[in-house]
């Protein structure tokens, strides 16, 4: 009986055991399949971003030349009046050599925006994970603050307009009663305070512009060393 029964007792020990082996094999399996699925979906949202930055780094270049022109002008124009005994009529005619048009800001932040939205910004490593919500946050506040102030100038370009900036500019042929002329100082003014706005919000842009290049530039290293 006695050895019936230490019998008995291997042989449930050693199926408990083929139990337990069994349930640690099954989990490391299933482990395995969840890291091969999160890794799959980790790397099908990094192929997505790496699409969205480089057609980001191909926009913020073109702003940034866009910008520099801008800056160029504006600069010269300051320049120009800086020169003594100038006439009225001069330095309104050197207005015209000054780049008048801004681009709003728009920068692609879907992926990110799914990411955030999905909770699947947790599977990104922490140091790639914080300088996508960086990147998110410097787009957003530069956007913010340079649409407030380009649409100051905006304003500022319309009193100019509204005072007859247009028809001398383009040379419109004279209408009865309007005295358009006597308006040239108020439309230099006008003009010369957007120009210090934009020109200031230009540069400011500018420089958020090549902080965002060192942003994604980061951002594309760390996916290539997970990847890797």
């Amino acid at each position: 009986m006695e050895n019936k029964t230490a019998k008995y007792f291997k042989y449930a020990i050693g199926e408990i055991i083929l139990v337990v082996i069994g349930i640690v094999i099954a989990l490391q399996i299933n482990n395995a399949n969840e890291n091969r699925k999160t890794n799959n979906i980790k790397h099908n949202y990094y192929n997505q971003i790496v699409v969205d930055l480089n057609k980001e780094i191909e926009n913020i270049n073109s702003r940034i030349i866009f910008l520099d022109s801008c800056i160029t002008t504006s600069e010269r124009y300051f320049k120009y009046t800086e020169t003594p005994n100038l006439e009225t009529i001069q330095i309104f005619e050197e207005l015209s050599k000054v780049e008048l048009s801004f681009r709003y800001l728009a920068f692609n932040t879907n992926t990110i925006q799914t990411l955030e939205s999905t909770g699947d910004v947790k599977l990104m490593p922490e140091k790639i994970r914080n300088s996508l919500i960086e990147l998110k946050r410097i787009q957003e506040q530069t956007s913010r603050v340079a649409k407030g102030n380009y649409e100051i100038y905006l304003n500022a370009q319309q009193k100019a307009l509204q005072l007859g900036y247009g028809r001398l500019s383009f040379k419109t042929p004279k209408a009865k009663g309007l005295e358009i002329k006597n308006n040239i100082p108020e439309i230099i003014l006008t003009f010369e305070g957007g120009f210090f706005l934009k020109n200031f919000t230009d540069k400011a842009v500018k420089n958020a512009l090549l902080e965002m290049l060192n942003e994604i530039k980061m951002i594309k290293e760390l996916i290539n060393q997970d990847i890797e």
